[in-house]
């Protein structure tokens, strides 16, 4: 059984000697190898990240632009109800509503303001009011600025007067 123990450990001590000798670590070319791996996929994600950023970037604006817009739309539709279609006329040039004679909203530089006081809505590249008397009839456009994505909308309502 002595026997048997140290021919274990002989072989054992070999094997030990050996696993030392073979084991060399990593060498200067698989080190360069990974560190250019590693850097191409670092870059592959930074790229989808700066893409969803831009994209978050761009439908946040234009949603909060159709949010301003609706809310625009819906004030004008309830200031010219209230009146009648007699009193609702337009500036010569079509960008302004007038009520009652007076200025109620206009386009000033890029933005729709209400008595020449209130901000409506922002980033508005183009503001028309069309009266039509054979139908009793305001259509309003407003046409918003492309700022992220290079597309403009438009958007456009058509109020008919009773009175």
């Amino acid at each position: 059984m002595q026997k048997w123990k140290r021919g274990c450990r002989s072989v054992q001590q070999k094997i030990s000697k050996t696993s030392l000798r073979n084991e060399s670590g990593m060498t200067l070319v698989e080190l360069l190898a990974s560190i250019a791996l590693l850097s191409v996929v670092l870059s592959l994600v930074g790229a989808v990240h700066l893409f969803g950023q831009k994209q978050y970037l761009a439908q946040s604006y234009s949603a909060g632009q159709s949010n301003d817009f609706a809310y625009t739309m819906s004030v004008i539709s309830k200031e010219v109800r209230k009146t009648s279609f007699a009193d609702v006329t337009v500036s010569e040039s079509g960008d302004a509503l007038l009520i009652g004679g007076a200025e109620a909203f206009s386009q000033q530089g890029e933005q729709l303001v209400k008595n020449n006081d209130q901000v409506l809505a922002n980033g508005v590249a183009d503001f028309t009011v069309e009266l039509n008397a054979t139908e009793k009839s305001v259509a309003i456009v407003l046409e918003s600025m492309a700022k992220y994505n290079n597309q403009s909308k438009e958007y456009q309502t058509k109020i008919y007067l009773r009175r």
